[in-house]
């Protein structure tokens, strides 16, 4: 294989002072270029499976398993692809050539498209991002009070907008029950006993688990990517054995006892609790991390290859939608909330609430006792479910919050907007919007659900097809498509890191598509612009559809979580 060193001063010598310097500004920003392929990999991995795994099963359950399973495939593919896309325009912009410098997600837009797109791109970056904290937090704050119930039998909250509430039961808690402490500035109340409805639903409340996850997460995000690194990869490592406990645990379900665990290849519509139409936003959000990936190509060792380790990464997260998702539906399909209906098929005589995820089924006494009376009854066994709910909240939600922080704040600081604005953008504003939808009905799967049809598709799936669209007009119309290098690997010289002595190492040229593939520039181009097309008529159809089946389904505040 031919090999080529650039020997020019310009492009053969990277100090480790130039490392962290902004192609665009030249000034210093982030980290240095320290991040291993497996802590790569399981910063990618964390980003991936963050907040929507647990939600997966819902959606098997409402759309039956044909749809999600070929969108999942397909959508996992394009993903992959859209992120090499999008670090190949990265590494074409001059100064970075085989990520020697840095440039962020919006400067690279801006680079190739002005100053129209980098706005847009700027929306739709904040947007996704600060959806997926938002997201994040939500679900780290009622998983942190439902720990805080276990331990101490109630969590408490400052309620700053009390007002009556009542609940309407049926089955063994039938009547109307007035909640008492929904009308308290000060409250208390065991999160995982809910049968006579919760006290908080609707309110603006500041609780005692969003404080803790609050001081737990936030001051991770006042720090550079690198500097994370090693709680992504003890992360990873933690979030592992809580998927092993609940794909292990799912089996015990007394749906598989009693011959009721089959899933529909597809389910039938005209029930309250069917739709498909979540099925496009919930895979999409569940592959919303190609937005993340110019921090990471930033800020990793120069010989890592950006294309083995998002395949890798991805193919590990594949297992895990699947792993989860379909035993998860199989075991406890009957309590499963439908992501665009907010309603589930239930069992005559029980009173409990639908489940938004498995997490609320493992933490639901009553729903334990139904499907998993050996494992609700044994201490110990019970107790490492629990934990499994309580770490997932630590090692997939919570670490997945600095790392959106740190990529929004990186993009405000290179674009030239003040530290303390970055700051607060990044790291407390997913915060404090965060209160108001704390325990608002079916706030996480409607966030989820238009924030992936919205912001989520246009950032980490159009800009980077359009962008390598753009990409392959440039080089069709400059560059003579016979002097493209064909080598797949290069080398330059580095004159100094603190990764190691990396003088004439290896150096992986990053192309979306292998040259040995012998994929021509038109061909390229082609795809991308139909790929372009695609995603948007479908969104543009999956959000008018989930809007109105969202329409079609009322509040009621008392039963969140009940």
């Amino acid at each position: 294989m031919c090999h080529t060193r650039l020997d020019s001063e310009s492009e053969s010598e990277t100090s480790h002072s130039d490392e962290n310097r902004s192609v665009a500004t030249g000034a210093p920003l982030g980290g240095k270029k320290v991040i291993s392929s497996f802590a790569g990999m399981a910063l990618i991995i964390n980003n991936v499976t963050g907040p929507g795994v647990p939600g997966i099963p819902n959606l098997f359950m409402e759309a039956g398993w044909l749809y999600p399973t070929l969108l999942f495939l397909v959508v996992w593919i394009l993903s992959s692809f859209s992120t090499g896309m999008y670090a190949e325009a990265m590494r074409m912009v001059p100064g970075n050539e085989h990520f020697r410098g840095r440039i962020e997600y919006t400067t690279i837009v801006k680079h190739y498209f002005g100053n129209t797109w980098f706005k847009l791109s700027q929306i739709g970056l904040n947007g996704a991002l600060q959806s997926l904290n938002i997201i994040s937090v939500i679900q780290s704050a009622q998983v942190m009070d439902q720990a805080i119930s276990s331990m101490f039998g109630k969590s408490c909250a400052i309620n700053l907008s009390p007002f009556d509430l009542t609940f309407d039961g049926s089955g063994s808690n039938s009547g109307e029950w007035n909640l008492t402490e929904s009308t308290k500035f000060w409250s208390c109340i065991d999160l995982n006993d809910l049968d006579r409805g919760n006290a908080w639903g609707c309110h603006l409340i500041l609780t005692a688990g969003f404080v803790v996850s609050l001081c737990a997460t936030l001051p991770m995000g006042m720090y550079n990517l690198d500097d994370n690194i090693k709680i992504q990869v003890g992360a990873f490592i933690l979030t592992l054995a809580c998927w092993v406990v609940w794909f292990v645990v799912a089996f015990w379900s007394s749906n598989f006892s009693n011959d009721e665990w089959q899933i529909k290849a597809v389910t039938d519509t005209s029930k309250s609790y069917r739709s498909q139409t979540a099925v496009l936003g919930a895979v999409l959000f569940n592959f919303g991390y190609v937005t993340t990936i110019p921090s990471w190509v930033n800020e990793k060792r120069p010989a890592v290859s950006v294309n083995k380790s998002v395949w890798s990464a991805t193919f590990v997260c594949m297992l895990v939608f699947f792993g989860v998702g379909v035993t998860g539906c199989m075991a406890f399909h009957q309590f499963l909330e439908g992501p665009a209906t907010g309603t589930c098929e239930k069992v005559p005589g029980m009173n409990t609430a639908c489940a938004s995820s498995i997490l609320q089924v493992f933490t639901t006494p009553r729903l334990m006792e139904y499907y998993m009376k050996d494992v609700h009854d044994n201490a110990f066994v019970n107790f490492i479910v629990q934990m499994s709910v309580y770490m997932f909240a630590v090692g997939a939600v919570m670490s997945g919050i600095p790392v959106f922080s740190i990529v929004v704040r990186y993009n405000c600081l290179e674009n030239g907007l003040p530290k303390w604005f970055s700051d607060f953008w990044g790291i407390w504003f997913p915060w404090l919007i965060a209160i108001p939808l704390l325990y608002q009905p079916d706030a996480l799967n409607q966030f989820i659900l238009f924030s992936s049809l919205i912001f989520v598709s246009f950032t980490d799936f159009i800009v980077p097809w359009y962008l390598y669209y753009h990409l392959m007009q440039l080089k069709q119309v400059s560059v003579d498509e016979g002097d493209i290098q064909d080598d797949e690997e290069s080398t330059y010289l580095i004159a100094d890191s603190d990764a190691g002595s990396l003088v004439g190492t290896h150096i992986p040229v990053h192309w979306a598509f292998p040259p040995s593939w012998g994929l021509s520039v038109v061909g390229k181009k082609r795809a991308a612009l139909v790929l372009v097309i695609i995603l948007t008529i479908s969104c543009a159809i999956g959000t008018v559809t989930s809007i109105m089946t969202s329409a079609s389904g009322g509040w009621d505040c008392a039963a969140v979580g009940a």
